[in-house]
């Protein structure tokens, strides 16, 4: 029974393993997400070293005579990875989102702070929000992404933009748009 387990166990381990690889590689020129895929593919291989080791010892093939100790040790190695990772990339999602937000945060405080005179109208503060950073003019032409050479950063200008991806893949369209007329 517990053989049955391990086998189900490593076989997730290793779907877990190939789709971090497949986002790594999608995601390599965007330069975005890493410390979040690369956790969790050095995981999913010590969940999966864990789980060959106790199914080869459930078969009577030892490749260790501390087989309970090295999968404890591999399991408790994958988790702690996994938290890390997590960790870290929840602190990097949380930080853009403060940097992204402060400004309408530092407007509202300048508001508070700055005594109206009578007579004399200010401007309220321009605040930011999802739907105005969306419909900014693009600085670049349509496609520019798909320009940048493949190691690239992305701008930070094109990272709120919705149409990061069609920018992107723009050529891509086209060609297969023309093929189905």
């Amino acid at each position: 029974m517990i053989l049955v387990f391990e086998v189900a166990f490593a076989s997730i381990a290793i779907i877990l393993s190939i789709l971090s690889l497949r986002t790594l590689r999608a995601i390599r020129h965007l330069g975005v997400g890493k410390s979040f895929w690369i956790p969790i593919f050095v995981s999913s291989v010590f969940f999966f070293v864990g789980s060959i080791v106790t199914v080869f010892h459930e078969v009577n093939f030892l490749l260790t005579t501390r087989t309970e100790e090295v999968v404890h040790v591999s399991r408790l190695l994958a988790l702690s990875i996994l938290v890390c990772g997590i960790y870290s990339y929840s602190r990097r999602v949380k930080d853009s989102l403060t940097k992204r937000f402060s400004v309408s945060k530092e407007a509202e405080v300048l508001e508070k702070e700055v005594p109206i005179e009578e007579g004399l109208e200010i401007e309220a503060p321009i605040q930011e929000s999802p739907k105005t950073e969306t419909t900014l003019e693009c600085k670049h032409q349509f496609g520019y992404l798909r320009t940048l050479p493949r190691h690239a950063a992305i701008p930070d200008e094109c990272l709120p933009c919705d149409k990061i991806i069609k920018c992107k893949h723009s050529a891509v369209n086209t060609i297969e748009n023309q093929a189905s007329d």
